[in-house]
């Protein structure tokens, strides 16, 4: 992985768009008596630092700065830089969702970086966590898809959440077979006599009540603020989202992990939705459901498995995966 680039700014500049941004979000002048400015160790793919504020009125905060530029500009999820921020000012207004507190936005015209300014979460993400804070994370996952599925009108009018419909489902699968077709005419030869016949996958996925689907949930984009009684869950990094079918997030974020914490994890998220028309009623349904979502991910992995190098061993596993998945389904 490339270092992450430090990025240069002037630090009573700083402190001045900070003080706007908070006096605009309390509603009340806000004074910054000193700034501490720490590049933050999570950064991933975009610079990021943790801002340790005083105020003048002898309070303390610390904010989380994220600078959105055009790193892998060339993404097909990636082209709308400023998606993240029009989720949290559109959509996360609400107290109580699980995400940071959104403080404010701005494009820095120095940089030319959009500026995320969030609450800042003192803990580690869930790949250190105990397993109870994955099953945990799986019913706040279930609870935040129940709340935006009874915003679905709202969420299919915003322009900058990417759309999870079959033509999304079929351009996946074609990249896949591409990038296998680079690298093994075996591979690909397995691999096309199930993207060929792909049109029910992608129906039973687009078939799917839609809700907010953040599409990169990874175990390192949910953090657990175990200071909190109980625990807190955020989900981080929306670049991402769109509107869609909610389990393609649930089997991603089970990913790796062993089949019976697996059935758990997907047990307290169907669990928490009882009731509710997100899933399936019957079983069998709900298992084709989930093995069409996992087919989808794992040929998503395979469109990217050029890009990332794996050895032909990994890709030989993961379409083998996708035969199984397909018959599944």
């Amino acid at each position: 992985m490339s270092q992450i680039q430090k990025i240069e700014l002037d630090e009573v500049e700083l402190r001045a768009a900070v003080e706007r941004l908070l006096g605009e979000r309390f509603r009340r002048g806000v004074e910054v008596a000193s700034l501490k400015r720490e590049a933050s160790p999570f950064s991933t793919l975009f610079p990021a630092d943790v801002l340790s504020l005083e105020l003048r009125n002898g309070g303390t905060m610390s904010l989380f700065l994220k600078h959105l530029g055009s790193e892998q500009s060339d993404h097909p999820e990636k082209q709308c830089r400023e998606r993240e921020i029009r989720i949290y000012q559109n959509l996360f207004s609400e107290n109580g969702l699980p995400v940071p507190k959104y403080y404010g936005s701005r494009r820095n015209q120095v940089t030319g970086r959009h500026e995320l300014f969030l609450e800042y979460v003192d803990d580690w993400n869930l790949k250190y966590q105990d397993l109870e804070h994955w099953f945990a994370a799986a019913r706040t996952l279930a609870q935040l898809h129940g709340y935006f599925s009874t915003r679905a009108e709202t969420l299919l009018r915003c322009d900058f959440l990417l759309r999870f419909d079959a033509v999304y489902f079929h351009d996946w699968a074609n990249r896949a077979l591409a990038a296998v077709a680079d690298q093994s005419a075996d591979l690909a030869a397995r691999l096309r006599s199930i993207v060929h016949r792909y049109d029910r996958i992608a129906r039973t996925l687009d078939g799917q009540a839609p809700t907010l689907v953040h599409n990169d949930l990874s175990p390192k984009n949910v953090l657990v603020d175990r200071s909190a009684r109980p625990p807190r869950i955020f989900f981080v990094d929306w670049e991402m989202a769109g509107v869609g079918c909610g389990v393609l997030d649930l089997v991603h974020l089970k990913y790796g992990l062993e089949r019976q914490d697996e059935e758990r994890m997907c047990a307290a998220y169907c669990g928490e939705l009882a009731g509710m028309d997100l899933l399936p009623s019957g079983p069998t349904d709900l298992k084709r459901l989930l093995a069409a979502a996992e087919l989808h991910k794992t040929l998503y992995r395979l469109a990217h498995s050029l890009e990332w190098e794996l050895p032909i061993e990994t890709v030989a596993r993961w379409v083998s995966d996708a035969g199984e998945l397909f018959e599944q389904v």
